[in-house]
């Protein structure tokens, strides 16, 4: 598909889906591997993907992959004190989807370089190749990244400990359905 059909079924797709909600309460703490969101606009979203201690990787406008800390992760021209940065949560509760290979991909690309292009080529087709793998994707929207975090919170989720794991097996009780959807909630750094 060309970038113009590409960018025309983006459109398409976008204002017919329903989107994941953004929850005003409770914090949540990141954890190494989950993905961050911030609003820039009405429309607009920055995504990257946050590695521990503060730090979040993400594509800028600028073409670098760099590390930022949260103020940072905000581009010029935002307040980053009158917004907030939300993680990706499962299902309805505040518990942050995560992955130690979206972290280890995201590590991996640091001070790399790659064509930037608010379009076709930009942090929300970068997150989604943390995710995936797949740096060469077809995702240039942030309700296509939203899909993609939906089709993989399920191995994004965190496991149960091992006890748990244990009695669930003992008792044979059945694992809970897989959720229907996933949030956004707002992040504490500290």
């Amino acid at each position: 598909m060309n970038k113009r059909r590409r960018f025309l079924h983006m459109l398409r797709k976008n204002f017919r889906k329903k989107r994941a909600k953004t929850y005003p309460s409770p914090d949540v703490r990141p954890v190494a591997g989950c993905i961050l969101k911030c609003d820039l606009g009405v429309l607009l979203e920055h995504t990257g993907v946050y590695i521990g201690k503060g730090r979040i990787v993400s594509l800028n406008r600028h073409s670098q992959i760099k590390i930022e800390n949260e103020n940072g992760f905000f581009p010029p021209g935002t307040n980053p004190k009158s917004n907030r940065i939300y993680a990706a949560c499962y299902g309805d509760t505040d518990e942050p989807l995560t992955s130690a290979a979206a972290a280890r991909r995201a590590r991996k690309k640091i001070n790399g370089k790659t064509p930037y292009n608010v379009l076709f080529n930009n942090c929300h087709r970068f997150t989604s190749g943390c995710i995936t793998g797949n740096f060469e994707n077809d995702v240039v929207s942030f309700s296509q990244l939203e899909d993609v975090i939906f089709a993989h919170q399920e191995e994004m989720r965190r496991k149960k400990p091992w006890w748990q794991r244990l009695y669930r097996f003992v008792a044979r009780k059945r694992d809970p359905e897989p959720a229907a959807t996933f949030n956004w909630r707002p992040v504490k750094f500290k």
